[in-house]
């Protein structure tokens, strides 16, 4: 999908770029030799310009600066493009909103960084991330970690799923949003919430030894499904606008059950 996109320069929006698909550009380098575009002068040339800088960062396995060069709400592009610097995350905080718990499905799987046992870990846990992955995270995750680690910065290719799929229609939070797309959770964890996982932190504290592996199983379950939602909105945003791409398989869970058990034990 990335090498489809020409909303990569000032002037070439949604409307231009669909001209450019019909006319059978449907990638960077379907771009014919200079004028034939049909463009005015100036804004060929900073179009081709743009894609020249697109495709050395792409080379260059730099997703900072495709990012930059995107739109914002255009960012879920980028998500075919890095597999190997994918990252799921999700964030528990307590009542007065410090960070107790980070939960990562990252190239290195999944992981949890706890209060109290390894939370200082984190950022160096981030250096290799090129793409975040999401839920309201723009508002709520990451707001909350730069709290926590001063001078840490998550990637600018920032993806986040609330946007995404709102613009699919479908504006409800994360559990409303997993119930129907039909990507479910364990049948013990079901109807535990945002307010649960504060009670849990809490009852962690005071010495209830089954509360953090709840709290973090919770929260594992939010990240691996982070995974699953990333590809069904990828898919359905293709599937919507026609986009020139193919659709990316759906994962289950099915192939990190062994390493999240793991990571539960390890607590």
């Amino acid at each position: 999908m990335i090498d489809a996109t020409f909303q990569l320069a000032r002037g070439v929006g949604p409307h231009l770029e669909r001209t450019l698909w019909a006319r059978g550009i449907t990638r960077w380098e379907a771009l014919p030799p200079p004028p034939a575009v049909a463009l005015s002068p100036r804004l060929d040339g900073r179009l081709r310009a743009a894609v020249e800088e697109a495709r050395a960062a792409l080379a260059a396995r730099d997703a900072e600066r495709l990012a930059l060069l995107l739109p914002r709400r255009e960012r879920w592009r980028l998500l075919p493009a890095f597999p190997e610097g994918v990252a799921y995350l999700d964030v528990e905080t307590d009542r007065e909103g410090r960070l107790t718990l980070v939960g990562v499905l990252d190239a290195a799987g999944p992981r949890l960084f706890v209060r109290g046992r390894d939370l200082e870990d984190f950022p160096a846990a981030t250096r290799d991330w090129k793409l975040l992955v999401t839920f309201n995270g723009l508002s709520f995750d990451v707001p909350v970690l730069e709290r926590a680690f001063p001078g840490w910065r998550g990637p600018l290719a920032h993806l986040d799923l609330r946007h995404l799929f709102a613009r699919l229609g479908l504006g409800g939070g994360l559990k409303w949003l997993e119930q129907e797309t039909g990507v479910g959770r364990p049948g013990h964890l079901a109807g535990v919430g945002g307010a649960d996982a504060v009670l849990l932190w809490e009852a962690h504290l005071d010495g209830d030894p089954g509360a953090l592996r709840r709290l973090a199983e919770y929260n594992a379950y939010d990240v691996v499904n982070l995974r699953t939602l990333a590809a069904i909105g990828y898919n359905r945003m293709v599937e919507r606008h026609q986009l020139p791409a193919g659709p990316l398989p759906v994962p289950g869970r099915g192939d990190l059950l062994y390493d999240l058990s793991k990571a539960l034990l390890a607590l």
